[in-house]
């Protein structure tokens, strides 16, 4: 059943965002039409410029309909009228989270490929290899660098870049999740909570920022602090590897507690009246 809820999302999302991506493509390819008659006038560049600022338009367009669409579908699927259907079927809200998350973050990372496709596509010829070959340069004098800890680093770095895209879409199902729990203006609540959670964000940096002086004219604080700097400045790598794990186990944090929650209210306080 879990198969079959997940291919019924993914057909859901396919039609409203595959055409997009192809029309990203698209917008590329006609841009790399455009450059084929480049001969210098100023009608040329006007019509370059214009295919080039209506491929970046494209692109963030693309990108936020592949965000906002997993948005709305959890919201559809599970909290309004179509939401009668989805709880009555024999699958747990845990795996129906988890089939509306992975499809969204399947067809964000399918926007994100349509992107890269297009970026070869508007730069296909020597600009393109001028490219690959910069790029092969920067990653073969870090590897360099580094060794073994590069690959290290490219798995740590995917992981929080998956960790973060589920941890940004978890927020959301979070706080329309909480806007359910009333009867009326439950979209409005939503709204709200996701405002009281960038408030909160604000309240405390503005507290850290306060407090952090506070803290420096500690004497103990200071070289405590500069114990880690100094550490951090002769052992580099170590450094990194650290910063990216903590930077992951705090993601991942946040999006536990949003899907314990979202879980929670699904399946001891949903409210679909």
């Amino acid at each position: 059943m879990v198969g079959k809820l997940i291919k019924y999302d993914f057909q859901s999302f396919f039609r409203l965002l595959f055409p997009v991506q192809l029309i990203v493509i698209g917008i590329a390819g006609l841009n790399r039409i455009v450059q084929i008659f480049e001969n210098g006038t100023s009608t040329y560049k006007t019509v370059f410029i214009s295919s080039i600022v209506l491929l970046v338009i494209a692109c963030v367009v693309a990108l936020v309909m592949s965000y906002v669409i997993g948005i709305i579908r959890f919201y559809q699927g599970l909290y309004s009228g179509e939401g009668y259907l989805s709880h009555s079927l024999p699958v747990t809200s845990t795996q129906h989270i988890w089939s509306k998350l992975i499809v969204s973050m399947l067809f964000e990372c399918g926007t994100l490929l349509a992107i890269f496709i297009a970026a070869n596509v508007a730069t296909l010829g020597e600009v393109g290899v001028e490219l690959y070959k910069a790029g092969g340069y920067v990653a073969k004098e870090l590897f360099a660098q580094v060794h073994f800890n590069g690959v290290v680093f490219l798995i740590e770095w995917l992981l929080i870049f998956l960790v973060a895209m589920a941890s940004s879409l978890l927020m959301m199902y979070f706080c329309i999740s909480i806007g359910q729990l009333v009867n009326r203006k439950k979209i409005l609540l939503a709204f709200g909570v996701l405002f009281g959670l960038y408030i909160l964000g604000q309240i405390l940096a503005t507290i850290l920022i306060i407090l952090g002086p506070v803290f420096l004219n500690s004497d103990a604080i200071r070289t405590f602090l500069q114990g880690i700097f100094d550490w951090a400045a002769e052992h580099r790598i170590a450094a990194i590897h650290i910063a990216s794990l903590l930077t992951l186990l705090a993601q991942s944090v946040l999006a536990f507690v949003y899907f314990l929650v979202t879980e929670r209210i699904m399946t001891k306080r949903l409210n679909l009246s």
